[in-house]
């Protein structure tokens, strides 16, 4: 589960970077420049969006059904690993193999299992970076909205993530971390269920 959520942070979380929310453009022009100076800012740790126990729970929830319907293919992938492992450990025990003949044969099965190994794994991940976009891009996509929408209500001008600054910026105050209180807010209005619901089974 780690690393599905750790890949899938590395590969969507970008979508949300610095997210600004600006009055319009009329609005901006009459009022004072004044107005930028006292503009809020405030920082959002995205990767605290993947945390099974205090993230997102729709987003949680995604992952769960990617862990599920990966697992299929992952415990194949094992009992083939496992496989492998074992001819080696016979081709390399010459008291295992009876003669030359029978020698060849587990070194061309050896041969045969590892690409079909790596190709298992090419197809593997494909297939979830093709299954993590669609159960997790349209919860990314609610979540930008919905953060540009609470930073709006409470005054904020600009939200930096603060995942894409690791070591390059320091944070003096923890109020200006709105991390907890948005995933809180989001989740009140937002359950899981509204994004990875089960597709209903056809009746027999």
């Amino acid at each position: 589960m780690k690393t599905i959520c750790t890949f899938c942070a590395a590969i969507l979380f970008t979508a949300i970077t610095v997210l600004a929310v600006n009055a319009s453009k009329h609005d901006a022009l009459a009022q004072p420049q004044t107005t930028l100076i006292d503009s809020k800012f405030a920082i959002i740790d995205t990767e605290e969006f993947g945390d099974a126990k205090t993230g997102v729970a729709r987003l949680t929830a995604a992952f769960d059904t990617l862990e599920r319907e990966l697992k299929p293919d992952r415990d194949e992938l094992q009992a083939m690993r496992t496989r492998y492992d074992q001819l080696v450990k016979e081709i390399n025990d010459t008291k295992a193999v009876a003669n030359q003949s029978a020698l060849t044969a587990k070194t061309d099965q050896a041969e045969t299992l590892q690409k079909e190994m790596k190709r298992k794994q090419e197809d593997g991940q494909r297939k979830l970076d093709r299954r993590a976009k669609e159960l997790t891009d349209p919860i990314y996509a609610d979540l930008s909205t919905a953060l540009q929408a609470f930073a709006k209500q409470r005054g904020v001008s600009a939200v930096f993530d603060i995942s894409k600054f690791r070591g390059a910026m320091m944070v003096v105050n923890d109020q200006v971390n709105i991390t907890p209180a948005f995933i809180a807010d989001y989740n009140s209005k937002h359950p899981p269920a509204a994004a990875t619901a089960p597709a209903d089974k056809p009746k027999p």
